[in-house]
């Protein structure tokens, strides 16, 4: 360890426990995943090479993808490796523009290819989506969530047209945690192009951006109906620098980044082989603790949204909550849960007069971390625009946080939180 290295560390010991819970932001890398990163960095070989060190280099990876495969019910051959999620994203949506625009139709300027995303996307999809749209190279049609932060699956058949090549529906809202219907939406994407005699592999495609959903959701990409799908490592307690584009056989897209044709020609540069590994460990992980650690965490999630409802006047609570059944179990106080809408450690909520960045700095200051809005856009000084497309001010869009529990998190840390947070807004609410 370097003595900057040794720096850190030392202070990080010095200092009193810290609470974790910005788990949407990044995950700390689990014990598993982390040993299978260390084990592999003997794995050094270009795995493009016909060599000894390059044939090992390629069969992990290829062990790696296979990993990945299975966690999305996909064959391994519809995996592909990229640097991160921003950039699975930008591959969907530049690369289906980028190979709808080879079309002689396109090229003749005889129409504008359309696009339908949601108005609560992550940046990674929403920023090239208004490039293009900039340029005057697409047509685009952004749904509302309404109140509860969920999109309409009718909203989306009505926007569809002849020309739309792309729908982009994210499963899990970064900031707020709400589920989307995405069942529904894919199976209403092929029973239109059944209606408009197109094929299964026809526009438009459905890309869905899961990178908040891979600890928690099934990803089951032949259920959900979808062509493009990304997945992120750094949100699955696996490494940073690495993720997936997951893209349906039959799925024609451009590469947007050139050169030597890696990841069978859609995205050049030397794979990053220990990485891949590792991600294929911690997403093959969260998968098997998915269903327990939803369920610990749901119980978290709803504790602390009771107690902060009942110690903090005008608190308010952004997206949609989970529903359920008035039934009883043998456990004292459980109850059925028959609707899911709402990722089970998410918590979004506007504590009144006092601003996000105020409330995050205080919270820090004495031990937890929390966050505003997207860590990708956290440097922009102004409000979340996925609040404020929930109906929110200027003002009220800058007085939430967003609480994300993990793994780690237990029913002591959550006490502790509360008891800050009603300490900082008796202390210093406006």
């Amino acid at each position: 360890m370097n003595n900057f290295l040794k720096k850190i560390f030392n202070n990080k010991q010095s200092q009193k426990k810290r609470v974790y819970l910005d788990n949407a932001g990044a995950t700390e890398m689990s014990v598993s995943a982390k040993s299978a990163l260390t084990d592999s960095f003997s794995v050094f070989g270009n795995p493009s090479g016909i060599h000894k060190e390059g044939v090992t280099a390629g069969l992990l990876l290829d062990k790696a993808r296979a990993m990945c495969a299975k966690v999305l019910n996909a064959h391994a051959y519809e995996i592909y490796f990229v640097g991160s999620g921003t950039e699975s994203c930008n591959l969907a949506v530049m690369g289906t523009y980028e190979g709808c625009s080879q079309k002689s139709k396109v090229e003749s300027q005889k129409y504008l290819p359309h696009i339908i995303t949601s108005s609560i996307e992550h940046p990674a999809v929403l920023e090239p989506i208004q490039k293009l749209e900039r340029e005057r190279k697409i047509k685009v049609t952004y749904l509302p969530v309404y109140e509860n932060g969920i999109v309409k699956v009718n909203d989306i058949r009505e926007a569809l047209t002849e020309d739309t090549i792309l729908v982009s529906v994210m499963y899990a809202n970064n900031e707020i945690g709400t589920l989307q219907p995405l069942k529904e939406i894919g199976r209403m994407l092929e029973e239109w192009k059944k209606e408009n005699n197109r094929t299964h592999t026809s526009y438009p495609y459905f890309h869905i951006d899961a990178c908040q959903a891979g600890n928690y959701c099934n990803l089951d990409a032949v259920r959900l109906r979808a062509h493009l799908m990304t997945v992120n490592s750094s949100k699955v307690y696996g490494p940073k620098g690495i993720a997936l584009l997951y893209k349906r056989e039959g799925i024609k897209i451009e590469s947007i980044i050139l050169g030597g044709g890696q990841e069978r020609g859609l995205r050049s540069g030397t794979e990053a082989v220990p990485l891949a590994y590792s991600f294929g460990v911690a997403l093959t992980e969260a998968k098997e603790m998915k269903e327990k650690e939803s369920e610990r965490l749901r119980v978290l999630r709803d504790y602390c949204k009771e107690e902060l409802t009942k110690k903090i006047d005008g608190v308010k609570f952004y997206g949609a909550w989970d529903e359920y059944d008035s039934r009883k179990f043998k456990v004292e106080g459980q109850k059925f849960l028959h609707n899911e809408l709402r990722l089970p450690n998410n918590i979004n909520c506007r504590i009144p007069g006092i601003s996000s960045e105020e409330m995050i700095i205080r919270l820090d200051t004495e031990g937890f971390a929390v966050s505003h809005k997207s860590a990708c856009s956290s440097q922009v000084d102004d409000g979340s625009y996925v609040i404020k497309a929930l109906g929110a001010s200027d003002t009220e869009s800058n007085e939430n946080i967003r609480i994300t529990l993990g793994r780690n998190t237990t029913k002591s840390d959550i006490d502790s939180l509360i008891v800050v947070v009603v300490s900082i807004f008796k202390k210093y609410s406006k």
